[in-house]
């Protein structure tokens, strides 16, 4: 989580908008559902938008080397996507 942090900090983030913008990013994610108790909440995750053009491919790897868990791509039998 640190090192996460250390991420989303260089890029003017939170962890928590760091999380939503790699959501957005990810070609993999088709919908990103945020839930809130009060309308503030609301408007702090949407600031992760602001993050989605700073995740460049070698920043979507750092966090990716951070994780080290994605999983394999899933056959796609010749097609493309």
């Amino acid at each position: 989580m640190r090192k996460l942090t250390d991420v989303a900090k260089r890029l003017g983030g939170t962890t928590a908008s760091l999380a939503i913008a790699w959501c957005v990013k990810n070609e993999n994610v088709s919908t990103v559902i945020l839930g809130a108790s009060k309308p503030s909440q609301i408007a702090e995750n949407c600031k992760a938008l602001q993050l989605v053009p700073k995740l460049t491919p070698e920043v979507m790897e750092e966090i990716e080397k951070i994780l080290d868990n994605k999983p394999a791509p899933t056959p796609d039998f010749g097609r493309k996507r």
